[in-house]
C-alpha cells in the first residue's frame, strides 16, 4: 500500500508542473479591485436672501384714542336761600354823609358819591372804616350791594361789621382778595375767628366784580348770605345789638378800592 503512494506522488508532482507552465504561457488579466462609489448628485445650497418688509396693511378702521374728559369743577348751586323777611325798618342809599363817616387821609379815603361809599387805600399798611349814625337794632336781615374795583394782594379785605359796641367790639364779616370770607368776633381789640377763611362760589377771586350780600341776625344765630346763597352759620351771645360799619384794609402792596351802596334793614322771622 505505501508502495502505491509513492508511485502516484512522482505523477501528480509532474502534472502541477505542467499546468504552471501552461499558466505562464497564458495572458494573464489582472482585474482591480475597486469599489466604485455610488455617484453623489450634488444639492444645491439656498442662497440666503433677506427677511422681505412687510407691507402696510391697510386698516380700514383705525381705533381711535379714548380721550379723557377734562375735569369740571362741582358747581355750587345758586338758589334763594335767603330767610323769611318782614317789612322793611330801614333804608339807606348812601346820599346823606352825616349817616356815614367820610375822610381823606393818608391812611385811606371814606369817600359819599352817586349813591355809595367808597373806601379806598392806595398803597399804604393800613386799616379804614366808616361806621354809621343810622338807628340801632338786634334782630334783622341786613342787606348791602358791593362793588370791588381794586383788590390784588390776597391779604388784604374788606367787609362789614355789625351789632357794632364801638370801635374795638363788633361782629364782622371779611373777604379777602381770594374771594375767600371770615367771621370774626372783634373784642376788646382782640380778633376772635368764629368761621375761617373759606371759599363760596358767589365771590370771585381778585376785581372787578359786583355781588350782594346779606345777614339774618336773631338772637345769637347768626346767617350769612351772598347772592341769595347762604355761606355760613355761626352762634355767638358777644353782641345782642349795635350799629354798623364799612371795612377796608391793605397790606400795602397794592391799591385796594371797594364801593358799598343800598343798605337795607328788613324784619326777619
Amino acid at each position: 500500500m505505501s508502495d502505491m503512494r509513492n508511485q502516484k506522488l512522482p505523477v501528480l508532482i509532474i502534472i502541477f508542473i505542467a499546468l504552471l507552465t501552461l499558466a505562464g504561457c497564458a495572458e494573464i488579466r489582472v482585474q482591480p479591485i475597486v469599489d466604485t462609489p455610488t455617484p453623489v448628485t450634488p444639492t444645491a445650497t439656498p442662497v440666503p436672501t433677506s427677511t422681505p418688509v412687510p407691507t402696510n396693511t391697510v386698516v380700514w378702521f383705525p381705533a381711535t384714542p379714548t380721550t379723557r374728559p377734562m375735569r369740571t369743577p362741582t358747581p355750587f348751586p345758586i338758589i334763594n336761600e335767603l330767610p323769611e323777611t318782614g317789612g322793611l325798618i330801614m333804608a339807606d342809599n348812601f346820599s346823606n354823609e352825616s349817616h356815614w363817616q367820610t375822610y381823606r387821609s393818608s391812611m385811606g379815603n371814606a369817600v359819599m358819591s352817586n349813591n355809595e361809599l367808597t373806601l379806598a387805600i392806595q398803597k399804604s399798611n393800613s386799616t379804614i372804616a366808616s361806621f354809621s349814625s343810622l338807628p340801632q337794632y338786634g334782630d334783622y336781615f341786613l342787606h348791602v350791594d358791593v362793588s370791588l374795583s381794586l383788590c390784588t394782594w390776597n391779604e388784604d379785605w374788606y367787609g362789614i361789621a355789625f351789632r357794632v359796641a364801638d370801635s374795638e367790639n363788633q361782629y364782622r364779616w371779611l373777604f379777602n382778595c381770594l374771594g375767600q370770607t371770615r367771621v370774626d368776633r372783634f373784642y376788646r381789640g382782640r380778633t376772635y375767628t368764629l368761621a375761617d377763611w373759606d371759599i363760596n362760589g358767589v365771590v370771585k377771586p381778585s376785581a372787578p366784580q359786583k355781588f350782594s350780600i346779606g345777614i339774618a341776625a336773631r338772637g345769637s344765630e347768626l346767617r350769612f348770605y351772598g347772592n341769595n346763597k347762604l355761606l355760613a352759620t355761626v352762634e355767638d351771645t358777644a353782641f345782642t345789638a349795635g350799629g354798623y360799619g364799612l371795612l377796608a384794609s391793605s397790606a400795602g402792596y397794592g391799591p385796594l378800592t371797594v364801593s358799598f351802596s343800598n343798605f337795607t334793614l328788613s324784619e326777619i322771622y
